[in-house]
């Protein structure tokens, strides 16, 4: 009884520390864009690392490896990077009959192709604090050179940058703070032009209602007071937020994710435990399933809308934040001892694979039946994983 207690307990921290998460994550990226705006950055580079990375991911594997756990850390990073492809970019594929890609969704998966690629081969070939040093630190270099070379390539108009992944359930808080700050300039007191013009309600039955404009417009009075509301709205002047109002918002956000990833890290340790599995089947599975839901989301968005650079971007960028960034931090602070056990052949073999499949379906077009195929994939692994974890503990 006092099993079955603590797993049904742990299992709702996980979920409580989820929704923390995400909550953390909208905060701390919304309001980083602001003061970043504020502050003069570069908005492309503002978006490049607000869009498309996995700030949660990697501080979740920082608290991972505070609690000496490196195996579930690296678990979650392989996990994550597989779950991204076989399980969200499938799901936007599934929504679409046909796709075609972009030049900037080829460059996109050529150059994660290639770091995963090396990512790997460190992974394999770790031995000794030193070359484990060398290797955190030529991962992190490869990320400020993907961040830089990128950045420019927007500039000059030849990449698209990333969606946001990480702010789909944006408070209303946060879109009236980054609606004031965009519209600063805008005027307060509507136009006499304005009143030889349609208004805005007229507008949208005229082109959305086509044909049926003459039986379905609304009676002139109610267009009259329709528009009177209107212009009520445009007479309200919204105040900018104040710069110690977004420092202190991103603090709260940076809070939120510190104890959100010691929750989720806790708790899907002791998950694992209770459920007879190792902490790197805990990260390829349990933990990479559930921290990868907002680019499913987006993913399926994407796919709904038939824009498949989004799903490209977000997927895309997401690994390559995976693979450089968070896989040199495990690098340099992960025990090594533990990194060279906590995978196998098979979840490596995995991870470089979901690299060429996303890479040659952006080459060669997609269509629907890949994303069933990986889909059953994934499912496929994640079996494989959870019935090598218990083998495992039990030897």
């Amino acid at each position: 009884m006092a099993t079955i207690d603590s797993l049904l307990f742990n299992i709702s921290s996980f979920i409580a520390g989820l929704f923390l998460l995400e909550y953390g994550a909208d905060k701390f990226i919304d309001h980083t864009a602001i003061v970043a705006k504020r502050l003069n950055v570069s908005p492309t580079l503002v978006g490049l690392l607000t869009c498309g990375a996995e700030w949660e991911e990697l501080v979740v594997i920082v608290v991972a490896l505070s609690q000496k756990n490196s195996n579930m850390a690296l678990g979650n990073l392989i996990g994550s990077s597989v779950a991204n492809i076989l399980a969200s970019f499938s799901l936007g594929l599934l929504f679409m009959k046909k796709a075609e890609f972009d030049r900037s969704s080829k460059i996109y998966s050529t150059v994660l192709l290639s770091l995963t690629s090396v990512f790997l081969l460190l992974l394999i070939a770790l031995k000794g604090s030193s070359f484990q040093w060398f290797g955190g630190i030529l991962l992190i270099v490869a990320f400020v050179v993907y961040v830089i070379s990128v950045a420019s390539l927007i500039y000059r108009g030849t990449l698209t940058a990333p969606e946001d992944s990480d702010s789909d359930s944006d408070s209303s808080d946060d879109d009236s703070d980054s609606d004031s700050d965009s519209d600063d300039d805008r005027t307060i007191n509507a136009d006499d032009s304005d009143r030889g013009r349609p208004s805005d309600e007229e507008q949208a039955w005229t082109s959305d209602k086509g044909h049926q404009l003459n039986l379905l417009k609304p009676s002139p009075n109610k267009m009259a007071k329709a528009k009177k509301k209107s212009k009520a709205v445009k007479v309200i002047n919204e105040r900018p937020k104040t710069m110690r109002h977004h420092v202190v918002q991103l603090a709260l956000g940076l809070a939120a994710l510190l104890v959100s990833s010691y929750i989720i890290a806790h708790s899907a340790s002791t998950i694992g435990h209770e459920l007879a599995l190792s902490g790197t089947v805990v990260g390829t599975t349990i933990l990479s399933l559930a921290t990868t839901l907002p680019e499913k989301f987006v993913a399926i968005l994407g796919g709904a809308r038939h824009q498949p650079g989004i799903m490209v971007a977000n997927t895309v960028g997401s690994n390559i934040f995976l693979v450089t960034l968070c896989g040199g931090v495990l690098f340099i602070w992960g025990d090594a001892s533990q990194l060279q056990l906590a995978f196998t052949l098979f979840e490596a073999t995995v991870m470089w694979l979901s690299a060429v499949i996303i890479f040659g379906i952006v080459m060669m077009g997609g269509r629907r039946w890949m994303g069933v195929v990986m889909l059953v994939g994934y499912i496929a692994f994640l079996v494989v994983e959870i019935m090598n974890g218990r083998e495992l503990d039990d030897e």
